[in-house]
């Protein structure tokens, strides 16, 4: 059985992410914001949103060759272009539709670009103590 991620709207082309109400102004819930951040992914991706000024739209193909960059690795056998479309996908197929479900950011599929979603903002203080960034808290020995 094929469990499909994204629907269509009734009479439309668009696709509508499971989870997402449209006209919906509430924040994301903890469960979540929890989803969006257990996702290195993710969590860089917002990242790169709120360096960027407020109504920058980034196209998805930068933001896969940022994450490629980052997670390149000249062991492993796999190719920088390859690493660039494994991430590309996963962004467009997985990633953007549940950041995008959850208001953190806006993601014009059409366009192929992404901007900060209405709730960003909130989550930010759960950015600011990720081990990425160099911020995090020491562990106690």
């Amino acid at each position: 059985m094929t469990t499909h991620s994204d629907r269509r709207q009734a009479g439309s082309n668009t696709t509508v992410p499971r989870g997402a109400i449209l006209g919906n102004a509430r924040p994301p819930t903890t469960v979540q914001r929890r989803r969006a951040l257990e996702s290195d992914r993710r969590r860089a991706v917002l990242r790169r949103l709120l360096d960027a000024d407020e109504d920058e739209r980034i196209p998805v193909q930068t933001l896969a060759g940022v994450l490629a960059d980052a997670e390149d690795d000249p062991t492993i056998v796999t190719t920088l272009l390859e690493l660039r479309q494994r991430i590309y996908v996963s962004l467009c197929r997985t990633h953007l539709p549940l950041l995008e479900s959850c208001g953190l950011v806006a993601y014009d599929r059409e366009r192929g670009v992404v901007s900060r979603g209405r709730d960003l903002p909130a989550i930010k203080s759960d950015l600011e103590g990720d081990p990425v960034d160099g911020n995090a808290p020491a562990e106690p020995a």
